[in-house]
């Protein structure tokens, strides 16, 4: 038989513990709980114990209301997100923006400012990382470097405006050009802006 727990009066985050109630949710007591901002919830006893929950949600709404402050968008784009990417949990191929065809090839694409642009299909893995790595440097690191040279000037009446332009084919076709060529991605920084 599991122990059970007394957890009236204690505390946990933000919530004090008031009292046990009857049902129980996914095998676990549910506790009615006040919060310090003086909401009352329901939180089973593993999510109290275990740290799953912490408030009413209060606490995750005063934390999401602090994020514009500490992220820096500019021109659509938020710059601590292009510095630190990070590996994606869905990611299956092994690296971002490289996919996996069912021909055995590669997709390689980038994403910048709400559009995803393709890059090209390479047979092996190797070209394909390599193109994804060198059209990061292109768009995401030639953005980071407009940025801080706009930053640097300090006047940000002047908006930057970076825009990336693919030439060569259109962004939607995945296939190469007539001509064989492997289509560019060039990046365009309006002049004067930064």
């Amino acid at each position: 038989m599991p122990r059970k727990l007394e957890l009236r009066g204690q505390r946990f985050g933000r919530l004090t513990v008031i009292d046990k109630i009857e049902k129980k949710g996914q095998g676990y007591q549910v506790w009615r709980c006040l919060c310090d901002c003086g909401n009352e919830t329901e939180v089973t006893e593993d999510r109290l114990v275990y740290g799953g929950y912490r408030s009413c949600g209060c606490l995750q709404r005063e934390q999401q209301k602090k994020i514009p402050e500490t992220l820096h968008r500019v021109d659509g784009t938020c710059v601590e997100w292009l510095e630190k990417r990070k590996h994606r949990k869905d990611n299956t191929s092994g690296f971002r923006g490289v996919t996996v065809l069912k021909n055995g090839r590669f997709r390689v694409s980038i994403g910048f400012k709400g559009r995803r642009y393709h890059v090209g299909i390479y047979k092996n893995y190797e070209e394909a990382v390599s193109a994804r790595l060198e059209a990061e440097q292109q768009i995401h690191g030639g953005f980071i470097r407009a940025y801080y040279r706009w930053k640097e000037k300090g006047d940000e009446n002047i908006p930057l405006i970076f825009q990336v332009e693919k030439k060569g084919r259109e962004i939607s076709d995945y296939h190469k050009s007539k001509s064989g060529e492997k289509p560019k991605i060039e990046v365009e920084i309006l002049p004067g802006l930064c």
